[in-house]
Parts: structure tokens; sequence; C-alpha cells
């Protein structure tokens, strides 16, 4: 299903907007990259497509379904899934017990979350490994990894992704990033993303939104910012 924010103005106090008539599209099968500098609205345009900020005005739509009247906790059942900024685990908690946290929201369904218990060990062997280990004695990469399997237990059709690589090296950034790619080529997943690392995030996407000051400046397909906004990126990373 194909996810829209149109017109979108939204802050955190009724008279400020920090998102200023934001146009955004989500396509199905798509990795979708929002970049732009710190404080231009990137993570509070997430924050407002999954009601953690509700907007001023304008709508979020996913399919036929109006998102504003959705609340969070509901989001899981229509196919979303959250995967916030830094390290959002239980740190000392076993990975055992984080995963078992993360079938919280179908709980009530207890094959299912057998099924997807079984399913996150088969596509992270580590994590089976490290089960009985503290979630924060994990490396950063590993833990931004399995933050990534935890959200993929609930099966949805799309992600939606805060600095998937924020303060992680070049190498374990890049296995981020291809693990990005693969849930998009090779599992039909569609990922909305933001990101600060503007040669990475747009090299992974299909599609690319650059915001400044709370409002669209750019956007276009890979193809296009690599034929005739590669010197504007440069531009931006002197």
């Amino acid at each position: 299903m194909l996810l829209e924010v149109k017109n979108l103005h939204a802050g955190y106090s009724r008279d400020i907007d920090i998102l200023r008539g934001v146009d955004v599209i989500a396509r199905p099968t798509q990795l979708t990259t929002i970049i732009g500098a710190n404080g231009v609205g990137k993570s509070t345009l997430l924050k407002a497509i999954i009601g953690q900020l509700r907007p001023h005005t304008g709508t979020i739509t996913y399919g036929d379904r109006d998102l504003t009247a959705v609340e969070t906790r509901d989001l899981v059942r229509i196919g979303i899934a959250y995967v916030p900024q830094g390290h959002a685990l239980f740190q000392d908690m076993t990975v055992a017990e984080n995963v078992e946290m993360a079938t919280w929201s179908f709980r009530g369904d207890k094959p299912r979350a057998r099924r997807a218990i079984e399913r996150v060990y088969e596509r992270a062997p580590y994590l089976k490994e490290f089960r009985g280990r503290r979630a924060g004695l994990m490396s950063g990469g590993q833990q931004r990894l399995m933050q990534l399997e935890l959200a993929l237990m609930s099966d949805p059709d799309l992600l939606l992704i805060d600095e998937p690589t924020v303060g992680l090296d070049p190498k374990r950034a890049g296995a981020i990033y291809a693990h990005l790619r693969r849930l998009v080529t090779e599992e039909g997943r569609t990922i909305l993303m933001v990101d600060q690392n503007v040669l990475a995030g747009t090299d992974v996407a299909d599609y690319i939104y650059v915001l400044e000051l709370g409002a669209n400046k750019l956007e276009g397909t890979k193809a296009t910012f690599d034929s005739e906004y590669r010197e504007t990126i440069a531009d931006w990373l002197i």
C-alpha cells in the first residue's frame, strides 16, 4: 500500500510548526530516504506518521486508511513497524527477554508469538547464540540489527526507520544499509527512513526527498539525484 503525506504542518507547540507543508510518498516495495540537516523536521515527520505527534493540518494516509485517526499502539495491526533512533532495547534484559517483549502487541495469539520467535532466531542466528546475554553488552551494530529484526517480528509491510546508522562506524553502517536493501529487494518490504548520512542514505534509496527548514526542497529517483544533483549533494558535504 501507498503511504502518502500531504501538506503536513506539525510541531511540538500549537503556535509553532516544525513541518511546514511537507509532501512525501513512500511507494510499495521501495526504499524512500529523507535527508536534510539537523532540525529540519525529519524525525518530527516520523513521529507525526506514527501518531506520537498530531498534525496541525494536512493528511497522512496508508492505502485508504487515515493514519491521523489511528493510535500508535494499533499500527502493528495494520502492518506498520517503527524503528526509533538509537538503541531502543531493554539494555539490562537478556536478548531472549527482548525477543519475547517484541511479541507484546500480539501476545494474545500464542501460536503467532511462538512462530515469530522461531523466525527471528532463524533470520538472525547470532541472536539465538546470544540469547542469554544482556542486550546492552552487544556491540552497537549488533544492537541496531537486533532492533530491525525485532521490528520484523510483526511481519510488517511498511518499516519507518529513524537514523538507522547513527553512531556506527562505516563497516557496521554498511552492513545495516545492505540489510535494508535486502528487505526491499528480496522480501518486498516498503521502507521510509530518515537519514543524515547523505551518501549512504541516498545510495541505497529508490526515491529521495530533501527537507530544508521543515519543507520540501528537492525530490527524485536515485538516478535523478546521481545525474542532476550530485554537485548539490557535494556542496552539502563541504
